[in-house]
């Protein structure tokens, strides 16, 4: 329980950050669409937050840890970086999952889905999608 509570802790103040950092770039984007007549796109407006649980960087205080992150604009490149730390040699079926995830995650839709690598390791990954971001948390299940 006490990790859950530090998982959403640490997602409402990457939300936070993103918030502002993407209104103000996003600013940027509309007066230099209205500068040259174009609207700007869907893609560039979204925030893609991938949280890998397992991969602990730092740790405060012997209970609270510090999880990598990669945070991006382009789903694609999201969908890669996904790919490449769940598995470094991945099967055709565990790209496919992976694809749906994130297509899951993009459209609204709930995700609650596990992963076997192709170490037989087996990871769990929801998806949390609000107004302009997404996230997904990755995490180990044992």
């Amino acid at each position: 329980m006490k990790n859950l509570f530090n998982i959403f802790v640490s997602i409402i103040l990457s939300l936070i950050l993103l918030s502002n950092a993407g209104g103000i770039a996003l600013q940027q984007q509309q007066a230099n669409a209205q500068n040259i007549g174009e609207s700007p796109t869907t893609e560039e407006e979204k925030n893609y937050i991938l949280v890998f649980g397992q991969r602990t960087v730092g740790n405060v205080d012997n209970s609270t840890k510090i999880v990598s992150a990669i945070v991006g604009h382009n789903s694609v490149k999201i969908e890669e970086e996904f790919l490449e730390e769940i598995s470094l040699a991945p099967s055709q079926q565990l790209e496919e999952q992976i694809e749906k995830i994130v297509n899951d995650g993009i459209n609204g839709a709930q995700c609650d889905a596990s992963l076997t690598t192709q170490q037989s390791e087996i990871v769990g990954v929801n998806c949390i999608s609000s107004e302009n971001n997404v996230i997904w948390y990755i995490y180990p299940i044992k």
